[in-house]
C-alpha cells in the first residue's frame, strides 16, 4: 500500500512526469491489457450468458479492443525501447480510433427505425481478413444491428463503448504528450 501512496503522490505533484515515468513499467501495460481482457471476457458474457447476440458492429468493436490489448503486450515486451513502444503506440491509437468510430455508428442505429439500419451477415474486416472463419466465436455475427435489451446507469452498450474507446484515446493522448515533457 505505501508504493501506491508514493504512485499517487508522485502524480499529484507532477502528473504528466509521473505519467512518462509509468511508461517504463510492465505493470501500467499489464493494466491495460487486463482492462481489455475484462471488455473482452464481458462481451464473451453477454452473447453466452445473456444470450446477446454480437452484430457486425459488435464484432468489429471485438476487434478494436483485441488490438488494444495486443498493444498492450508489444509494450510489455520491452516498455523502455522507443522502437517497440512505438508500435504499440500505433497500435493503441488504430484500435482505439476505430473501436470510437464503430461505436459511434451503432448509436446511429439505435432509436433508428429498424426497416432502414443495415447491417450485414459477414463482416467486413480490415484487409479483408476472415476473422469469423479464423475463430467464429469471437467475430462471427449472430445479432441484429440495433438490437440492445441491455443498459447499465441509463446507457446502452453502443453508449458505453463510446465512453471506453474515448477514455483509450484520451489516455494516449496523455502518455504520448507526457513523452515531451523534460525530466
Amino acid at each position: 500500500m505505501n508504493a501506491l501512496a508514493t504512485l499517487w503522490a508522485d502524480f499529484r505533484s507532477a502528473p504528466l512526469t509521473a505519467i512518462q515515468n509509468w511508461q517504463n513499467y510492465r505493470i501500467t501495460w499489464l493494466i491495460m491489457l487486463l482492462t481489455a481482457v475484462f471488455l473482452e471476457s464481458t462481451a464473451w458474457y453477454f452473447q453466452y450468458v445473456m444470450y446477446l447476440d454480437p452484430c457486425e458492429l459488435c464484432v468489429y468493436q471485438r476487434l478494436a479492443v483485441m488490438l488494444l490489448a495486443i498493444a498492450a503486450a508489444v509494450m510489455m515486451i520491452a516498455p523502455r525501447n522507443r522502437i517497440v513502444r512505438s508500435i504499440g503506440y500505433l497500435i493503441w491509437i488504430v484500435g482505439a480510433v476505430y473501436g470510437l468510430k464503430v461505436a459511434m455508428k451503432q448509436l446511429g442505429y439505435y432509436g433508428a427505425d429498424g426497416m432502414f439500419m443495415t447491417c450485414n451477415a459477414l463482416p467486413t474486416f480490415p484487409f479483408n481478413l476472415p476473422l469469423y472463419d479464423w475463430w467464429p466465436d469471437m467475430f462471427f455475427p449472430t445479432g441484429f444491428c440495433g438490437e440492445d435489451g441491455w443498459s447499465l446507469l441509463g446507457m446502452n452498450m453502443a453508449q458505453w463503448m463510446t465512453v471506453i474507446f474515448s477514455v483509450y484515446i484520451a489516455a494516449f493522448a496523455l502518455c504520448v504528450i507526457s513523452l515531451f515533457k523534460k525530466k
